[in-house]
């Protein structure tokens, strides 16, 4: 037994071939060269270990180069604190026994000693590693966190921490009979579900047992302490969740601002948590209504693209990022009302874009003919406004059967049966790639026809109709390494993202409607008739349908799903549903708790052979319990002067039925452009006048297809001209301009071996141009 540290009685210390005189201390050095210089000892710092149980410790010894010096290596055990000495016996291979062994050459069992602390030190030659300290201790049945004192807050219970919050937990850790161990077993592991709500701090000046934890970001998380291999029940820590998210445009007082094409603006977003204390470190997520028009930064720039028009921007709390843990997701969406210092915010700040010209459009056509056919290839070309209208050809990989731009309009993505393609066109060479190498299976080669591209052009939704069962598929273009999402939706037609790309709404041709989220799970939505088509409010916050229940629109809150306010009846069922920008937002109650801002977006409903006006105005109430961790969904405004979710006037095209190509909403909202089989024209429909203008196609052309700039300047409508069984004479592109009210110009391709052909190898069918795109500039 080793007495050489005074009041050293239970401890019992068995030093490894050599015993030293003195106490053990820090690492020592030996002064004679090629001699051992420093001695590393694993594990290193502090260990807790139960009575009988054992632990390995290694040690090496180096030189003054480096390098290992083989020597006995000694390893002691002493008492740190004569009143609390634990029994630690060390064996010859360096393995320790909370106890005593039976035998140091061979040891085989460890037999229970007392309670306390020994300190670990490995020796060679003379030179003592840093020593290591061992906690010997009962076992431990359960640990408990609490704590340490009263919570106090503004709005008791004291549910929740403001952001930057402070406050001391401590683990107490209980052996048989709820016994307090807690000062035997030595520091506490600490942990959290998320570190992004709560920090924890280790302070000196505080306990063993004790902790600072600091809130973090708006959630939910749970506090962890472990010792010895024993956790505690977790602990819920909630950093106070977002209640209100106010905007305004830096330097202005109106919610709108005007912007020249390329120029920016900032704005602000004023962040209250439950507790109404102000959120200075909020990860929002900044969204826009039409990326195309203005772009929004994570920091609230808004950047005005090359087209003239209108976006709404807008700023939401959004999971998993914001109000973490919540489940379901919780997103808050900002909302307009008064500011601490008197000041009036927004729910949705208006960008409206200017241009001094209109650019000049390009649109790319491709064409879905070669179908399957034996060796025949397709090939997708520019179309612009210029003395040679049709550009180089590019040679696709596939048959496509959709052609959709990112928003950001530097990519063109093109489905097919075999396999999902892209094309980069923002360089002076385009080449067609694809997204995997493998054309099979499908949910890895993403098969089918493109739906949808979120906001940040980044996720591409296809959906899949040959595999059984059908699929969708969701390919993250920023990791294309990772498989894309798949999904077993049936028949999905049509689909869209909420503006914040939290939600993905899928629209299938059964009549259904499937909402896909980054944090919950996939959900299938009832709906009483099948859902024809889908938009997005302007803050996000809701989601109008199209055709549910038949002959009507209705809302769907995005956060829970459910049915927002009344359906609105139409004059017949709706194909598509548009909302217009340039929203208006006013306030009732200011300064009152009932405080509100109702926005009201107007929106045009296409059901042929009319076009029918709707106004939906509505408003949202903050968050107003601490405790509230479920959102709350938009309601349509009915308090007079408002007037709810309504329809106005339906206006007749003049064309009689039609089945529509395309439909779009001028970015100034005053103009919709639509394009219908057997209709040789484009229809110009005012909103403001319900007037409608028609642009006749030169040679009587029958659309094929069509699609517009944003700023609707340029309209540009595929056909057949001529004779149909000459293909010299079938395919080309108009370009209308709508300024000028004319077809100003045709780009004719010959449809045979030259290098404007549609497709190559298919000499019994003329190849026509029913896939176009314009690209967003």
């Amino acid at each position: 037994m080793d007495r050489r540290c005074p009041g050293f009685l239970p401890f019992l210390a068995i030093v490894a071939l050599a015993v030293l005189s003195g106490c053990a201390g820090s690492s020592t050095t030996n002064s004679e060269p090629g001699s051992v210089q420093n001695v590393t000892l694993t594990p290193p710092g502090t260990t807790s270990l139960e009575f009988g149980k054992t632990l390995n410790y290694n040690a090496t010894a180096r030189n003054s180069a480096g390098a290992i010096v083989f020597t006995p290596i000694h390893f002691i055990a002493s008492c740190p604190e004569p009143n609390n000495c634990g029994t630690v016996t060390i064996a010859n291979n360096g393995q320790a026994c909370a106890g005593t062994w039976d035998s140091l050459s061979s040891p085989n069992r460890c037999s229970p000693g007392v309670a306390g602390i020994a300190n670990i030190t490995a020796e060679a030659e003379g030179v003592s590693s840093t020593q290591a300290t061992l906690y010997v201790h009962a076992h431990i049945e359960n640990v408990e966190v609490t704590p340490v004192g009263t919570i106090q807050c503004l709005k008791p219970p004291c549910t929740c921490f403001s952001q930057g919050t402070t406050w001391d937990y401590q683990a107490t850790a209980f052996g048989a009979n709820h016994v307090d161990i807690t000062n035997s077993v030595g520091p506490i592991n600490w942990s959290t579900s998320n570190g992004l709500v709560a920090a924890i701090h280790s302070l000196k000046e505080l306990p063993n047992n004790q902790i600072q934890v600091t809130a973090g970001f708006p959630g939910i998380t749970q506090l962890f302490a472990s010792a010895t291999g024993t956790t505690s029940a977790p602990l819920n820590y909630t950093t106070c969740l977002v209640k209100s998210i106010m905007l305004q445009v830096q330097g202005g007082s109106e919610n709108s601002t005007s912007l020249t094409a390329g120029g920016t603006k900032t704005l602000i977003a004023t962040a209250m948590d439950t507790l109404d204390v102000a959120i200075t470190k909020l990860p929002l997520t900044w969204s826009t209504s039409n990326p195309e028009i203005a772009t929004v930064s994570s920091s609230g720039v808004v950047t005005a693209r090359q087209n003239a028009g209108a976006a709404d921007i807008s700023a939401s709390c959004t999971p998993p990022a914001c109000n973490i843990g919540v489940l379901p997701g919780l997103p808050l969406y900002s909302t307009g009302g008064t500011l601490q210092n008197g000041q009036t915010a927004f729910g949705s700040i208006v960008a409206n874009v200017t241009q001094a010209k209109p650019p000049t459009a390009t649109v790319w056509v491709a064409t879905t003919d070669c179908a399957d056919n034996f060796n025949c290839t397709s090939v997708m070309f520019p179309v612009t406004t210029a003395t040679n209208p049709v550009g180089t050809p590019v040679g696709v990989f596939f048959t496509p059967n959709s052609m959709m731009f990112t928003p950001a309009g530097g990519r063109v993505y093109l489905g097919s049966d075999k396999g999902l393609m892209f094309a980069d066109v923002g360089g002076s060479s385009v080449t067609v790639s694809t997204v995997s190498q493998a054309t099979t299976p499908c949910n890895v080669a993403v098969c089918g026809k493109v739906l949808a591209i979120s906001a940040d052009s980044n996720r591409v939704v296809v959906s899949d109709t040959t595999t059984i069962p059908n699929q969708v598929y969701i390919f993250d273009a920023a990791h294309p390494a990772i498989p894309p999402v798949d999904l077993l939706i049936d028949g999905a037609t049509a689909a869209a993202f909420s503006p914040d790309q939290m939600k993905l709404f899928i629209v299938i041709a059964t009549g259904r409607l499937y909402a896909y989220s980054t944090v919950d799970a996939l959900r299938l939505v009832p709906t009483p008739a099948a859902p024809t088509d889908l938009a997005f409010a302007a803050d996000g916050s809701f989601a109008y349908v199209a055709g549910v229940p038949l002959n009507a629109a209705s809302g769907l809150a995005t956060c829970n799903l459910q049915s927002v306010g009344q359906p609105v009846a139409l004059a017949s069922n709706p194909l598509r549903i548009v909302p217009l920008p340039a929203i208006r937002e006013d306030h009732i109650f200011p300064n009152t708790p009932a405080e509100r801002s109702i926005i009201t977006q107007q929106l045009i409903a296409l059901e042929p052979p009319v076009i029918q006006s709707l106004t939906a105005q509505f408003s949202r109430n903050v968050i107003a319990d601490p405790q509230q961790s479920t959102c709350n969904p938009p309601f349509f405004e009915t308090n007079a002067p408002y007037e709810g979710f309504k329809a106005g006037p339906s206006f007749n095209l003049g064309q009689g039925d039609f089945t529509p190509l395309y439909m779009q909403v001028t970015g100034d909202g005053t103009e919709v452009i639509i394009v219908a089989k057997n209709i040789p024209a484009v229809l110009l429909f005012n909103i403001n006048s319900g007037t409608t203008t028609a642009i006749p196609l030169a040679n009587n052309a029958d659309p094929l297809a069509a699609s517009a700039t944003q700023d609707g300047t340029q309209v540009f409508v595929s056909s057949c001209d001529g004779n149909p069984t000459n293909p010299n004479t079938c395919g080309s592109v108009h370009i209308v301009d709508t300024q000028l009210a004319g077809d100003i110009q045709q780009a004719v391709y010959t449809n045979v071996l030259t290098n404007d052909n549609m497709c190559n190898n298919l000499p019994i069918k003329t190849c026509l141009p029913d896939l176009l795109a314009v690209r967003p500039q």
